[in-house]
């Protein structure tokens, strides 16, 4: 008789740490929706007017938060080894 691997759901995720992820990804959003906050020539930097070097830094800026946001989510959601076919979540004997 062969053993069968056990069927098990997901591991809960941690909603709280998913909330944060979401107001990470949300902050660039607001932020560059708010045209009328940076549609300006001044105060320049270099050559550059206001409006290129502030949406160059967001982009900056969106990296840095998309990454830490993606860091998170790893962080809420924890890893549970799967079955070779990606199928089914594995017990700790059955890692052995």
């Amino acid at each position: 008789m062969s053993a069968t691997p056990h069927h098990h759901d997901a591991p809960p995720a941690n909603k709280g740490l998913l909330v944060v992820a979401g107001i990470l990804i949300a902050i660039p959003i607001v932020a560059l929706m708010l045209v009328g906050t940076y549609a300006k020539d001044g105060p320049r930097l270099g050559d550059f007017p206001f409006f290129i070097w502030y949406q160059f830094l967001w982009v900056i800026i969106c990296s840095v938060l998309t990454y830490s946001a993606y860091r998170v989510v790893l962080r809420a959601r924890p890893h549970r080894p799967m079955s070779t076919e990606g199928d089914e979540f594995l017990d700790e004997e059955d890692n052995r």
